[in-house]
C-alpha cells in the first residue's frame, strides 16, 4: 500500500462502530485523521471540543486513527487504542501506571474483520484496564472517607468543624483549634496557644499533623508527658 492510498478514517471508523454493536457510537476527535468509538454505561456524556461525544464516566472507548507520518510497514495501518477515563472529580487519581490497551491493524481490512480484531485483541486489555482503574479510584475514595472520619473525631474534642482543603496530592482536613489553659505564671487567664491539625491519607494510611504555638511552659511539659507515656505503652496483641 502506498502513502497515497491510506484508509479513509472518516468512513472506516463508524463502519467499526456499527459492527461492533449497537452500544457503540462514533464521533471525530480534534485531530481530522481520528476518531473516537465509546459505548456509553452510567454517567453522562460531556462535550469535548466542538464534535468529540464520550461516554459515560466509566464507559468504554476506543481511539482509531491513522498515522499519516507512518513510513515503511506502517503505512496505512490503522491504529487503535483503549481510552483512558476522565478523571474523577472527587478524588486525586495517579492511573499513568494503568494500560487500556493499543493495536494496530491493517488499513485494508473491512471494517467487520477490523472489529473483529478489536473484540479479540483490545477488549480484553481495555476491560483489564478499566477493572483495575476502578478498584483505584474506590481505594481512594475509601482513604479519603477514612481521612474525614478521623478529622471528624479529632474536632469532636474541642468542639470546632474541620474544613476540607484541596492539594495536588489529595485532599486535607484542616482544623484550628484555641486551647484554653490555665497557667500557674498568669493566674486564671486563659493562654492563648492554639493547635493546628491537618489530617491526610496516602498508600501507606491515614496521617495526623498536629502543630501547636503559642504554649506555655506547662502547656509543653503536658504534651511532652502525654507523647512519651504514649511511646512507653505496649503494642496491642494480635
Amino acid at each position: 500500500m502506498s502513502s497515497t492510498t491510506m484508509p479513509d478514517i472518516r468512513t472506516l471508523a463508524p463502519a467499526v462502530a456499527a459492527e461492533l454493536g449497537p452500544d457503540w457510537t462514533c464521533a471525530p476527535d480534534e485531530e481530522p485523521y481520528r476518531f473516537w468509538i465509546t459505548t456509553a454505561q452510567e454517567g453522562r456524556g460531556r462535550g469535548r471540543g466542538s464534535v468529540y461525544v464520550s461516554s459515560g464516566r466509566e464507559g468504554r472507548g476506543i481511539r482509531l486513527f491513522v498515522d499519516p507520518y507512518a513510513s515503511g510497514r506502517d503505512i496505512g495501518r490503522v491504529h487503535v487504542h483503549g481510552r483512558r477515563p476522565e478523571a474523577p472529580g472527587d478524588v486525586v487519581l495517579d492511573d499513568a501506571d494503568i494500560r487500556f490497551g493499543r493495536i494496530t491493524v491493517a488499513g485494508t481490512k473491512p471494517p467487520r474483520q477490523i472489529a473483529a480484531e478489536i473484540r479479540r485483541r483490545l477488549l480484553p486489555q481495555l476491560d483489564t484496564g478499566m477493572a483495575r482503574w476502578r478498584e483505584r479510584v474506590e481505594a481512594e475514595r475509601a482513604k479519603d472517607e477514612q481521612a474525614r472520619a478521623l478529622a471528624l473525631r479529632l474536632a469532636s474534642v474541642t468542639g470546632t468543624t474541620p474544613t476540607q482543603h484541596a492539594r495536588a496530592s489529595g485532599p486535607v482536613w484542616h482544623l484550628m483549634c484555641p486551647i484554653p489553659f490555665r497557667s500557674p505564671e498568669r493566674g486564671t487567664e486563659p493562654e492563648a496557644a492554639r493547635a493546628v491539625v491537618d489530617v491526610t491519607s496516602d498508600a501507606d494510611g491515614t496521617h495526623v499533623r498536629i502543630e501547636l504555638s503559642q504554649l506555655s511552659g506547662a502547656q509543653a511539659q503536658q504534651v511532652l508527658r502525654a507523647l512519651e507515656a504514649d511511646a512507653a505503652e505496649p503494642e496491642p496483641s494480635n
